[in-house]
């Protein structure tokens, strides 16, 4: 993931609240088949990249993203994003510059989807779903209800819960809207 991709996911939220949600949303566009390239393992609350947050954490340092505390009852603090105005600029003049409206960046594709889940208001359901979708890249042959299942578990949770049957839901619609995107990719090339 470079920081034109982070710049345009925060410019897509307006302010990107918690450091978790960007975790999880980055992960479900991958999942998606979003180009981010960022590692990815297994955390107590779904999948983290450090990559991602040497990413946020070195933009902040470089000024490019406002960074702002607020407290939270059940971690102490959380975290919110926003553009500086400086990177407003830089992502506007790149935007000019590629001819966006012409070449539209790849990412371009995904802007619905990220919007989605950028505003979805249950922050566990995107944890759990992206836990889902972890599950699920590692057997991918062993289907949804077995990746729900050891998300579960994992989650210590009951595959059966509206909670977890709801991000399942959400879980497997990010990932068929990765064949939809590719095939809506293929038939513009």
């Amino acid at each position: 993931m470079d920081r034109c991709q982070l710049a345009t996911l925060v410019d897509w939220a307006g302010t990107l609240r918690t450091r978790k949600r960007l975790q999880k949303v980055i992960y479900l566009l991958r999942a998606a088949g979003c180009p981010f390239d960022a590692d990815y393992t297994l955390h107590h609350y779904g999948p983290y990249s450090s990559d991602v947050a040497r990413l946020a954490d070195a933009m902040v340092q470089a000024g490019l993203l406002c960074e702002e505390a607020e407290p939270n009852v059940a971690v102490g603090q959380s975290f919110s994003y926003r553009l500086s105005d400086r990177a407003q600029e830089q992502l506007a003049r790149r935007r000019t510059a590629c001819g966006a409206v012409e070449r539209p960046d790849v990412m371009d594709r995904f802007e619905p989807l990220a919007r989605q889940l950028l505003q979805e208001p249950d922050l566990q359901k995107l944890e759990y779903a992206a836990t889902i979708a972890y599950f699920r890249s590692l057997r991918p042959d062993e289907g949804w209800q077995a990746a729900c299942e050891a998300a579960a578990r994992f989650k210590n949770q009951s595959s059966e819960s509206p909670a977890m049957r709801s991000a399942e839901s959400l879980a497997q619609k990010v990932c068929c809207s990765r064949s939809q995107a590719t095939h809506a990719h293929e038939g513009h090339s």
